[in-house]
């Protein structure tokens, strides 16, 4: 697991962030894999919410 940190709250729950940094680097790389990201829930992850607005944003441009 990474300490990237992308600015989301880390909760008790939430999705794993190795998996969301993962998939932020692939998106950064210009890498849009065509399927929705899909990410296990962990102990001291990243807030859903967050999470899933900012891929939102990213994959809208």
């Amino acid at each position: 697991m990474t300490d990237e940190f992308h600015g989301f709250a880390i909760v008790r729950r939430g999705y794993d962030r190795g998996q969301v940094d993962d998939y932020l680097r692939l998106l950064a790389a210009g890498q849009d894999p065509s399927a929705p990201p899909a990410f296990d829930v962990a102990r001291r992850g990243y807030d859903r919410a967050q999470v899933d607005a900012r891929i939102g944003e990213l994959r809208s441009r």
